[in-house]
């Protein structure tokens, strides 16, 4: 007879939690969608051949044909939840967690505000023979967020709580010892995967291209547009690429840009490991995260990463190429910090 180790996911649970996410994610999407397509096509015939589809600050600029509503309803009620279910169940596997609760909850809550929205927007607007009477529309968005904040609760609710698996301890090739009065540092670049930073380099670029055009012809807005360039290239640049240190002081890692960074003195440093990683399952995504279980770290790809546990903090977690020997020589400068009557450190020594 097999028991199931203890560290992972019961299989029992993880089904359940599974069934219960394609429930709340497709099968929730699906009825509340069809239910306001059909509200929707029986109150066509009641409505002008032009109706409001965009509101500002002065109230109704935008005008179309009510099919448009049809269309944004099947898109955000339905193709986006689906989308958002396809995605986390095919990036979490058996990392299943928070994030993935999560998603989950987000998609029920997205399909209910889609179709408050779009009803309540066509509601508002039925029997007017003059479309430029259209009223505000705060009410129906108020109602909108309250549908999405209630129905993602109860979605949240239902779900299981399962604890992400945590990713199996990698050790190191060699055994790392430093003598006293040694001092070696460790140093080494984590960075986007490049297919990944060129996607985001070719979004950049069109918002560039969008903004230019915006400024250049005068467009209402464009400054807005250029704002919106300027925000998107500086979070691209601080988070595309870190340098990550170990040395005798302790562990630190930086972006290029100088920020954001982090520093953890070797006194605060309670152990160091290097684990191997879910960034969807464990962190709900990619980059400069924070979990649902409140560890914190620098993601940016599936693999090994070396795992900082803190004093009174949650642990802090960087993926990297070397790991092992990065965290095996953290935890020699920690267990050296512990020995009473360890000289200072003095002598150079780099590796990375």
């Amino acid at each position: 007879m097999t028991t199931h180790d203890l560290t992972r996911t019961p299989p029992q649970l993880l089904r359940r939690a599974r069934s219960t996410f394609f429930l709340v994610a497709v099968i929730v999407p699906i009825v509340i969608t069809a239910i306001a397509v059909v509200v929707l096509l029986t109150w066509l015939p009641t409505l002008p051949q032009q109706v409001a589809t965009h509101w500002g600050v002065s109230g109704a600029d935008g005008f179309g044909p009510p099919s448009t509503y049809l269309w944004i309803l099947i898109g955000i009620g339905l193709g986006l939840p689906v989308l958002m279910a396809i995605v986390t169940l095919a990036s979490v596997g058996a990392h299943w967690g928070g994030a993935a609760r999560l998603m989950g909850a987000l998609a029920a809550g997205m399909s209910v505000f889609a179709a408050l929205t779009t009803l309540g927007s066509l509601a508002i607007q039925r029997g007017l023979t003059d479309i430029s009477d259209a009223p505000g529309i705060g009410g129906v968005m108020a109602l909108s967020f309250a549908g999405l904040v209630a129905v993602g609760g109860i979605a949240w609710a239902v779900q299981p709580r399962v604890r992400p698996e945590q990713g199996r301890t990698l050790e190191h090739r060699y055994s790392v010892h430093v003598a006293k009065g040694e001092r070696v540092v460790w140093v080494a670049t984590t960075m986007m995967p490049r297919g990944a930073l060129a996607f985001l380099l070719f979004v950049l670029l069109g918002l560039v291209a969008l903004a230019a055009y915006m400024l250049g012809t005068g467009v209402e807005g464009g400054w807005i547009a250029a704002a919106v360039v300027l925000v998107v290239g500086f979070a691209l640049a601080a988070t595309a690429s870190f340098r990550v240190t170990v040395t005798p002081e302790g562990f630190s890692a930086r972006a290029l840009l100088g920020w954001p960074r982090i520093r953890i003195p070797i006194d605060e440093v309670e152990s160091a490991r290097a684990v191997e990683i879910s960034p969807f399952g464990e962190f709900g995504g990619w980059g400069w995260r924070i979990a649902v279980d409140g560890r914190t770290g620098i993601v940016m790809r599936r693999g090994s990463a070396i795992e900082v546990s803190r004093r009174g903090r949650r642990p802090f977690i960087v993926t990297i190429d070397g790991a092992e020997e990065a965290a095996a020589l953290l935890q020699a400068y920690v267990d050296r910090s512990r020995t009473p009557g360890t000289p200072s450190t003095d002598s150079g020594k780099a590796t990375s």
